[in-house]
């Protein structure tokens, strides 16, 4: 048996491997993030929109389209950056009291409620308050709808 052979293989294997694992990092949290949650959000632009103002403490702006033609829109500012775990957190809780509340494709305005606390409107006009996995700027929301 060639040791020189072996080893040459087995470091080559090993360049492989390792160059493997940095391109599975290579791809950011944020996008990865965002990649989850783009679905649900209403599409990637909204996704990455949420993570980055919510992981970065700057305003965010949400716009998906709503009964009738219309569009729905929204925005608020986090009160403060947040990490990247606690941001998947946040809009995992969001998308979880959506989702128990029969919502699985919301409006911007019921992903803003799910996020910042807010008055839902649900199926045949029920509504229902939400008090929000995420603390806002000042505690007030500059908000855009319809």
């Amino acid at each position: 048996m060639d040791h020189r052979k072996l080893a040459a293989s087995l470091a080559t294997s090993l360049l492989l491997a390792s160059s493997a694992m940095a391109a599975s990092r290579a791809e950011a949290p944020d996008s990865r993030i965002a990649s989850d949650f783009a679905a649900w959000a209403g599409g990637r632009q909204n996704a990455h929109a949420l993570v980055a103002g919510l992981h970065n403490g700057t305003s965010i702006t949400l716009a998906t389209p709503g009964p009738n033609h219309t569009m729905s829109l929204a925005g608020f500012t986090p009160g403060a950056p947040m990490g990247y775990d606690d941001v998947r957190s946040a809009l995992a809780a969001a998308r979880g009291t959506l989702s128990r509340l029969g919502v699985r494709h919301p409006t911007a305005e019921q992903i803003q409620a799910a996020l910042i606390g807010g008055e839902i409107e649900l199926a045949h006009g029920r509504t229902r308050m939400l008090p929000g996995t995420v603390a806002v700027l000042g505690g007030n929301p500059n908000v855009a709808t319809r």
